[in-house]
């Protein structure tokens, strides 16, 4: 099924549930709106930007990026824009995901976890959002969005495996979400999705902010975390210290800006956020095996 939603044509509650379907909206305003996930969906914006609240977290879900929840979350949506919003709801009905989890619980599989089924079609799901160009998932909605913009009255079909396509992507995309929500120690799953995603923030922030004077104690606090805890649950998560992040984002940056020739080692040093050249030099060889130095002959 596919509909096309705007501002003449507002129509949500006749929506069959636990389906698979596609609405392409087109709209400037939207009071806020009770968000009904009728199956697992997956809402991309095109142009714009869409607010949500989902299970009481706050998600503003601009151009080229997209959330994910499934039937066990609850909200609402608000559009305020002069432009018009164009955005993407999918619905990949839960029995056509389900089958394609089955897919990796077989036996012989290297990812049969059964509690991967419980992560998609429970409340255990982890809803968040995304940018579009770092998932599989993401730029296939790039595509399809391009081409639903450019022709959005015609009749387009989906088959069933179109929604196969998505649910496998969808899958591989969240194997590493899956595990990092496993690896947090907690006995319950708000407690756990609620640490994975200030632990995310974290990240997030160390990304944000690499190139400046930053302290882990620093990200912890923007987490409202203690730093222990912060170091203890991003280690878990991340496979290593927040520490051992934030200088290889830095030399990783470094290397970059080596290659490039256009400035010295000291002042790569200072750029990268490095106290002095002792340190960064030091730290680029560990990393790397290299002198940073002789990336500039």
């Amino acid at each position: 099924m596919y509909n096309v939603i705007d501002e003449q044509n507002l129509v949500f509650d006749e929506l069959p549930r636990n389906g698979s379907l596609i609405n392409f909206s087109m709209l400037r305003d939207l009071k806020s709106t009770p968000v009904v996930f009728r199956s697992f969906s997956i809402k991309y914006v095109l142009e714009g930007c869409e607010n949500y609240t989902v299970n009481g977290n706050r998600f503003h879900v601009q151009n080229q990026h997209y959330l994910l929840a499934n039937t066990h979350s609850a909200g609402a949506v608000e559009i305020d824009s002069e432009k018009i919003v164009k955005a993407l709801c999918i619905d990949i009905a839960p029995s056509i995901l389900s089958e394609v989890v089955a897919s990796y619980l077989e036996p012989d599989s290297a990812l049969a976890d059964q509690n991967l089924d419980r992560f998609f079609t429970t409340s255990d799901f982890f809803e968040s959002y995304y940018p579009s160009h770092q998932t599989s998932l993401g730029k296939t909605l790039n595509t399809l969005g391009a081409e639903l913009s450019n022709s959005p009255f015609e009749k387009h079909e989906f088959s069933k495996e179109f929604y196969y396509h998505l649910s496998e992507q969808l899958i591989s995309d969240h194997i590493p979400i899956f595990k990092q929500l496993q690896s947090v120690r907690s006995v319950k799953s708000e407690t756990k999705k609620e640490l994975l995603r200030r632990v995310l923030r974290g990240k997030e922030y160390i990304n944000a902010c690499y190139m400046q004077p930053l302290s882990i104690e620093q990200v912890a606090q923007a987490c409202n975390l203690s730093e222990y805890h912060f170091f203890r649950i991003f280690k878990a998560v991340m496979g290593i210290s927040p520490h051992q992040y934030l200088i290889r984002k830095r030399i990783e940056n470094a290397h970059t800006l080596l290659i490039d020739k256009s400035h010295s080692v000291s002042d790569v040093a200072f750029l990268c956020g490095f106290s002095d050249v002792f340190s960064f030099s030091k730290a680029f060889k560990k990393h790397t095996g290299t002198a940073p130095s002789l990336l500039l002959k």
